[in-house]
C-alpha cells in the first residue's frame, strides 16, 4: 500500500477525486441527489485511497536563525531619521518579531527598538502600545539576567511617559469614528440582535424572511449581528488583527504575532489571547492548509478562506474548549438522519428565541445540498473528510487520550458537520469589509478582509433594488441600515451580488439560478428596470402612491390635482442638500453631511417614483457616508 505522509490538502483531493469508478459515481450521485450527507462522507470513507495518507503539521514555524539575520539588517540600512527609513525599519522588525521564538530574549529587544522608532515619527500610540506588551511579557522573562531585563523595562516606562506628554487627540479622533452605533427603537424580544420593528416571517414562496411592522426611514439601524464564525483573507493576514479585523495600517494599531506560527496578525494581546482559546489553537499546526496554492486548478480548493470560515464554525461548535475534547451536543446534531429528526433540530421561528451565537441557527441555514452538481458535491465532500482528520490530529496533538474517544465515527459525524458548513458557507456567508479612502476621488472604496457566518442577516432575501445596507464593524459585528423609506408590512431586502445598475436582468437571473437556486421576482426584476436611468423624473401622489401625470398634472389612478409648480421648486430646494452634503463629505465632514442626505432621502421617498435616478445618487452618497464611519484603513 502507498504511503504519503504529510499531504496536503490539494493531493487528497485529488487522489480521492481521481479514484472515484462509475459504480462508486452511480451511487454518490443518488445520496447527493438525496442530501444524505451520511452517505456521501461514509461511501469516500470507504475508498481504500483514504488511508493511504496521515495528517502532520503544515505550518510556519518559529525561526530564530531568521528573526536574527532580519534584526542585523537594521546596521546595513542608512542612519537617516526621514520617515521613510524608519518605517522600513519597523516593517523589517516587524518581520523579525514574526519569525523570533517567544521566549528567546530577543523578542524583547526587536519589540523595544520597534517601540523607539515608533516613538521617533511620532506613532506615539503604537510607541505605548508596544512597551506594554514588552512590560506585560517581562516577567515571564525570570530565568534570564535581571540587568537585561530592567533595562528594557526602564526604556520602555521611560517612553510611554514621553507619549503621554507628546500624544495628541489623533487617537480620540481615530476612535470616534469607529464607534458602534445603537439598534434604533427597542431590542426585538424573538429576534436577539434585531430592533422590534422587525418581524420573522415564512411564506412558500419566499421562505424566512424579515419584514418592517411600521414605517421607517433612511438611516434607521435594524440589525446589529454578531457573526458565529468568521476568517481572514489570506490578503489581509499581515494587514488586519485576525480576531477583531481593524487595520493594522492605522496610527494607533500595532501588529504582534501569534506566539505558534509567523502567519497571522493581531492588533493587541487580548485579541491573540481570545483567538487561540476559541480557534486558532485548533488551526495553527495545519493552517498552511488555508493558504493559496498557485498550482491549485480546482477552484473551490482556490478558496481557502472559505473552507477556514466551513473549519471554524465546526471548531466553534464541535469542541467543549475547557477540555479540548469533542462536543457530545454536536455529534448529537450531525448524527440525525431522518428528515423529521432533523426538523426537530432546526429552530422554530414561531417558539424559539432567534439567538445568532446558538449553533440552531446555524444549523438551520440553507444548504442547497441536493440541488448541487454531482462534481460539487463530490469535490466539497472530500475537503470535509481531509478537513474532519485534520481537526482529530490537531485534537490529538492537544490532548493526548483524545484518540480514544475519536474513531472512525467521530471522523464521520465531523465530516458530516464540516460538509454541512461548507455548503451553508456557500450561500450564506458574507464578507467583512474595511474601507480606504482614495486621497484623489475623495471616496471611499470597499476592501474584503475576511468572511463570516450572520444568521441573522442571513434572513434577509435578496432584491435587486435592496432597501438596506450592511457594514463591518470591528469585532466582526455587522450593521444594517435601511437605505431608504420602508413602508409598514414591507420586505427588508438585501443584495446578494447582482443589481440592476450594474448587471443586466438576464445576468442577475443567471448568477441568482447558479448559486442560490431561485428565479428573482423583485419590483426590479419584474419590472424589468434598465440602467442608466432617464434624467427626467416621475412625481408620485401623496395621496395614493401612483405616479402623477406631468402634462395633465393629475394622479393617473386618483385623479387628484397636484401643483407640479410647487413640488418641482420644493424638488428642487431638497437638491440642492445633496450638492451640499458631497461638498462636506468632500472635505471629510460625513456627519454633516449624512444629515442632509438622509433629509433629502425622505423627500424623494415621498414625492419621486422609483425608480430615480436622483435616488440613487442620493442612496450612493449616504452609503459612502457610513463607509467613513466603519471599519477603515
Amino acid at each position: 500500500m502507498e504511503n504519503f505522509s504529510r499531504t496536503t490538502l490539494e493531493q487528497f483531493h485529488s487522489k480521492i477525486y481521481n479514484a472515484a469508478s462509475e459504480s462508486f459515481l452511480k451511487n454518490f450521485r443518488k445520496y447527493s441527489e438525496a442530501g444524505d450527507r451520511h452517505q456521501m462522507i461514509e461511501s469516500i470513507m470507504k475508498i481504500e485511497k483514504t488511508s493511504d495518507f496521515e495528517i502532520s503539521t503544515q505550518y510556519n514555524e518559529k525561526d530564530n536563525e531568521k528573526a536574527e539575520k532580519l534584526f542585523n539588517e537594521l546596521e546595513m540600512i542608512d542612519g537617516s531619521t526621514s520617515e521613510l527609513v524608519i518605517l522600513k525599519k519597523i516593517d523589517i522588525l516587524t518581520k523579525a518579531l514574526f519569525a523570533v521564538d517567544k521566549n528567546d530574549m530577543l523578542f524583547i529587544e526587536i519589540l523595544t527598538t520597534r517601540a523607539r522608532y515608533s516613538f521617533s515619527i511620532g506613532y506615539y500610540s503604537k510607541c505605548s502600545k508596544d512597551c506594554d506588551h514588552v512590560l506585560i511579557k517581562i516577567p515571564e522573562y525570570n530565568y534570564y539576567n535581571d540587568e537585561d531585563l530592567n533595562k528594557y523595562k526602564d526604556m520602555c516606562i521611560l517612553l510611554k511617559n514621553k507619549c503621554k506628554k507628546f500624544a495628541g487627540k489623533r487617537k480620540i479622533i481615530a476612535e470616534s469614528n469607529l464607534k458602534l452605533p445603537k439598534i434604533d427603537g427597542k431590542i426585538n424580544r424573538k429576534l436577539k440582535n434585531c430592533s422590534d420593528v422587525v418581524s420573522l416571517n415564512y411564506n412558500n414562496d419566499r421562505g424566512r424572511h424579515l419584514i418592517v411592522t411600521k414605517n421607517i426611514k433612511a438611516g434607521s439601524v435594524l440589525i446589529i449581528d454578531e457573526p458565529f464564525s468568521f476568517s481572514t483573507d489570506e490578503t489581509a493576514l499581515t494587514t488586519n488583527c485576525m480576531h477583531c479585523h481593524v487595520s493594522l495600517k492605522l496610527n494607533e494599531n500595532i501588529c504582534l504575532p501569534c506566539e505558534n506560527c509567523q502567519t497571522v496578525s493581531f492588533c493587541s494581546e487580548k485579541c491573540r489571547k481570545l483567538a487561540w482559546l476559541n480557534y486558532h489553537k485548533y488551526e495553527c499546526q495545519i493552517f498552511n492548509n488555508f493558504l493559496e496554492n498557485p498550482d491549485d486548478c480546482n477552484k473551490e480548493i482556490k478558496q481557502r478562506s472559505y473552507l477556514l470560515l466551513a473549519y471554524r464554525t465546526t471548531v466553534a461548535k464541535a469542541i467543549l474548549k475547557s477540555s479540548n475534547t469533542l462536543d457530545p451536543e454536536f455529534l448529537f446534531y450531525q448524527d440525525a438522519k431522518s428528515p423529521e429528526a432533523i426538523k426537530s433540530l432546526k429552530i422554530n421561528i414561531d417558539n424559539d428565541i432567534y439567538d445568532p451565537l446558538d449553533y440552531k441557527t446555524v444549523y438551520s441555514l440553507e444548504t442547497h445540498c441536493e440541488k448541487a452538481k454531482l462534481n460539487l458535491n463530490l469535490s466539497r465532500s472530500i475537503k470535509a473528510l481531509y478537513l474532519a482528520k485534520c481537526l482529530a490530529f490537531v485534537l490529538s496533538e492537544i490532548h493526548s487520550k483524545i484518540n480514544d474517544t475519536v474513531g472512525p465515527n467521530e471522523i464521520i459525524l465531523l465530516g458530516v458537520g464540516m460538509l454541512r458548513h461548507i455548503q451553508a458557507v456557500d450561500c450564506n456567508a458574507y464578507e467583512i469589509v474595511e474601507n480606504i479612502r482614495d486621497c484623489n476621488s475623495k471616496t471611499w472604496e470597499p476592501r474584503n478582509v475576511g468572511g463570516a457566518i450572520y444568521t441573522t442577516v442571513s434572513l434577509v432575501n435578496h432584491g435587486c433594488y435592496p432597501n438596506i445596507v450592511r457594514h463591518s464593524y470591528p469585532g466582526g459585528k455587522v450593521v444594517v441600515r435601511t437605505l431608504r423609506s420602508i413602508d409598514k408590512d414591507t420586505e427588508i431586502l438585501d443584495c446578494y451580488g447582482p443589481h440592476f445598475i450594474t448587471d443586466s436582468f438576464e445576468l442577475r437571473q443567471q448568477y441568482l439560478t447558479d448559486k442560490y437556486h431561485f428565479k428573482c421576482c423583485c419590483e426590479a426584476c419584474i419590472a424589468k428596470w434598465k440602467f442608466p436611468l432617464p434624467d427626467e423624473i416621475t412625481f408620485r401622489c401623496n395621496l395614493c402612491g401612483n405616479p402623477i401625470d406631468s402634462v395633465r398634472s393629475k394622479c393617473t389612478i386618483c385623479l387628484q390635482k397636484i401643483d407640479l409648480k410647487k413640488i418641482n421648486t420644493l424638488f428642487s430646494k431638497s437638491m440642492k442638500k445633496r450638492i451640499s452634503a458631497i461638498t462636506k463629505m468632500f472635505d471629510g465632514q460625513y456627519n454633516d453631511g449624512l444629515v442632509l442626505l438622509l433629509e433629502h432621502a425622505f423627500f424623494i421617498d415621498k414625492n419621486l417614483i422609483a425608480p430615480s435616478l436622483e435616488g440613487i445618487k442620493t442612496q450612493q452618497s449616504i452609503i459612502q457616508c457610513y463607509n467613513s464611519m466603519s471599519n477603515i484603513s
